[in-house]
């Protein structure tokens, strides 16, 4: 009687080797391939560009796209994550590999909901961060215009509406954006 072949348990250092590598995460050993749509790449942009712009004035740290991964999920050796925006600061971390990715948590991770996400599985993405120790978490909804926060100091996700204003003193402080700032033009036809 033949058995059937184990499933393949992906680690990290597989997509060094793999030529469409940065397309994908592992999760749980898995390959997941991560497909962003024109919204959601340009609402992590301009997240990015934000974070960019306060963090050089005054809050030294590294922001990275959806390219810079996390390795830093020990129930599940090997896995990686790479949030859609990341701000990691200086005094954790003193520089970035030149390749590979990094082994401590970030500040904040930023996961922008895509068409083909599930709100499960961009749920539990936001838990697994908190469990890894990131202490702040952003899950933007472009869909309906929210964006759910989860913090590591607070065992429920607060939702912020258009109508708010994104902020944590604790873990950005003096960073503030308009939530509907991060949908503007989103709406406008060609």
């Amino acid at each position: 009687m033949a058995s059937a072949p184990a499933s393949r348990v992906y680690v990290a250092e597989d997509l060094e080797s793999m030529p469409d590598g940065d397309r994908y995460e592992i999760i749980d050993g898995e390959l997941r391939e991560r497909i962003m749509s024109s919204w959601s790449s340009q609402i992590a942009l301009l997240i990015g560009f934000l974070l960019q712009g306060w963090s050089r004035n005054g809050h030294p740290g590294f922001v990275m796209g959806s390219d810079g991964g996390y390795t830093i999920f020990p129930w599940t050796a090997g896995d990686l994550r790479m949030p859609d925006v990341s701000y990691i600061s200086r005094s954790r971390v003193k520089g970035l590999p030149a390749r590979g990715w990094l082994s401590v948590p970030p500040d904040l991770a930023v996961e922008v909901v895509s068409p083909t996400d599930s709100a499960t599985t961009v749920h539990d993405k936001a838990l697994d961060y908190i469990r890894a120790g990131v202490p702040l978490v952003w899950v933007v909804f472009p869909s309906s215009r929210t964006v759910e926060v989860f913090r590591a100091s607070e065992p429920l996700r607060q939702v912020f509406q258009e109508s708010d204003v994104l902020k944590d003193e604790e873990v950005l402080p003096g960073f503030a954006v308009p939530v509907s700032e991060l949908f503007e033009g989103l709406d406008d036809q060609p």
